[in-house]
């Protein structure tokens, strides 16, 4: 990561990096269900197509996602990243915008294959020919990023493609998102943040419209050379864990952390926000420093207050 970022890597450091929390609630309904996968005849069509409709409803019911039912075609994905790739193969002859902060997968894609063909979105004016992708809650604040409306228009206006991608959404409540703008080509999103699923690969990729590509090919009916597996995992945790479970459980213990590092609290519970730069070791390219809390609850990190 560092070698095509230029960023540092902070994994290894206490509050580095981005995990979802092993809940021990989470954790050993994740362990019933594998031994359920293993035991039980599983109708994988239905499965799968049950797991789009509750992957749905979960990313909607603590938000106001407007617009959200016009996405009617649904792929299974390996987490979050295996939209990112196929979106950049689409649009690979178009000049790609991030914002600073953004996801490092995105900041090595930038480095690696469109070099010239880039431009940080908060420094030049979006035109015609540009790609956007941009996290809905932003990476580095965990917030909606500035004046998001005003930039999907522009994105309407001059034609850009726009990815949004929700990893974090359910990691907060009540936010507002306007997804009916006509520029918004895919929605994606994973449970690797919610969920100790990180190592499923849980995804789902939504669009208005439809556009064949490898991934349509794979989640085709009746063909699914897609996970099934994590297909029956993400969409029983889904079923056994409302979408504020997280959020609620975990909300004191957040305001507690952020209090006591002199911290921003943020809307996404894992995460407080720096703004006094007193922890520069956890930037990510912006002007603040986001740190993450999960490791720490769940014992894998050791911190002493």
């Amino acid at each position: 990561m560092t070698l095509h970022t230029g960023l540092p890597n902070n994994k290894s450091k206490v509050f580095g990096g981005a995990y979802s929390i092993h809940d021990p609630l989470t954790c050993n309904h994740k362990n019933v269900l594998l031994q359920n996968y293993i035991e039980s005849d599983i109708d994988f069509e239905t499965t799968k197509l049950e797991y789009f409709d509750e992957f749905k409803r979960f990313l909607g019911q603590p938000h106001n996602l407007i617009g959200l039912d016009l996405y009617t075609h649904s792929c299974f994905t390996q987490g979050t990243t295996e939209s990112f790739l196929h979106f950049y193969l689409r649009y690979r002859d178009k000049r790609l915008r991030l914002a600073k902060g953004e996801y490092f997968f995105h900041q090595m894609t930038k480095n690696m294959y469109y070099q010239s063909k880039f431009a940080w979105l908060d420094e030049e004016e979006l035109t015609s020919g540009d790609v956007l992708v941009l996290s809905v809650p932003f990476a580095d604040s965990c917030e909606l990023y500035p004046n998001l409306d005003e930039i999907l228009y522009i994105c309407d206006v001059k034609k850009i493609p726009v990815m949004l991608d929700l990893a974090y959404i359910n990691l907060a409540i009540d936010f507002t998102v306007d997804l009916t703008h006509p520029c918004i080509e895919y929605v994606v999103s994973s449970l690797s943040k919610v969920f100790p699923l990180e190592n499923h690969r849980v995804g789902i990729r939504l669009q208005k419209n439809f556009f064949e590509d490898p991934l349509y090919v794979i989640n085709e009916q009746d063909y699914n050379y897609i996970n099934m597996c994590s297909v029956y995992l993400g969409l029983n945790m889904m079923r056994e864990f409302e979408p504020t479970y997280i959020y609620k459980k975990y909300l004191d213990s957040q305001i507690d952390m952020c209090k006591k590092l002199g911290l921003k609290k943020s809307s996404c519970v894992y995460f407080g926000i720096d703004e006094n730069n007193v922890y520069p070791e956890y930037s990510r390219g912006a002007d603040t420093n986001r740190l993450c809390f999960s490791r720490v609850w769940d014992g894998r990190m050791t911190f002493d207050m």
